[in-house]
């Protein structure tokens, strides 16, 4: 015997939905503002980029590159003050909500932080040190919220997804200085604010 669905309850759970998809767009549209302001508000970060996400699940998401250059010194994987300090700017307005992972049990929100190396060196040595970057910019964070790591992914890259590709080196200067800009923008650490629906069936 099939159960029929009251039409109240059919109105109470797109009720529900609606409450939770407003929630949820005020949660990212927070996240953007923040980074706007630190874009505009400091020289530090005036190469913050702000793009359509990667692609890791089946959700519209959105990301905001941060250079590796300011966040580490060379070869390092211990963050500057620099670095702190911009990583703190987007995440520690505890009342933005941008840290607030809730999503009525419907939907999981997940922060994915990528670390991104040049093509310089040892493969293997840049995956190490793509996750190495990413971690210490996953704890930097998780000093603003207990909830941080129940809801990251850390990704590593070793310039296998170039946001510039690296033209051929050449003896001059001007191609000496175009093949270093282009690792500088590769390296780099991309957040992205991910958020996927739970399966059906799931709690």
């Amino acid at each position: 015997m099939r159960r029929r669905i009251r039409p109240s309850a059919r109105k109470s759970h797109g009720a529900l939905w609606s409450i939770i998809y407003i929630d949820l767009m005020t949660q990212i549209m927070a996240f953007f503002v923040i980074v706007w302001s630190v874009e505009h508000g400091t020289k530090l970060t005036q190469t913050v980029n702000i793009g359509t996400g990667v692609g890791m699940g089946d959700q519209t998401v959105r990301m905001v590159d941060l250079p590796g250059d300011v966040l580490f010194a060379t070869g390092q994987t211990a963050m500057g003050n620099d670095g702190k300090e911009i990583v703190n700017k987007l995440f520690g307005d505890a009342d933005s909500g941008v840290l607030s992972f809730d999503q009525g049990g419907l939907a999981d929100r997940k922060l994915v932080i990528h670390g991104h190396t040049d093509d310089v060196g040892d493969k293997d040595k840049n995956f190490q040190l793509g996750y190495e970057r990413a971690l210490a910019v996953y704890q930097e964070i998780r000093k603003h919220s207990k909830e941080v790591p129940d809801h990251v992914i850390l990704c590593t890259h070793a310039d296998n997804t170039p946001t510039r590709s690296v033209p051929a080196p050449a003896a001059d200067d001007k191609s000496r200085a175009a093949v270093e800009e282009a690792r500088s923008k590769n390296r780099r650490i991309t957040i992205e604010d991910l958020v996927v629906g739970k399966p059906h069936g799931d709690k």
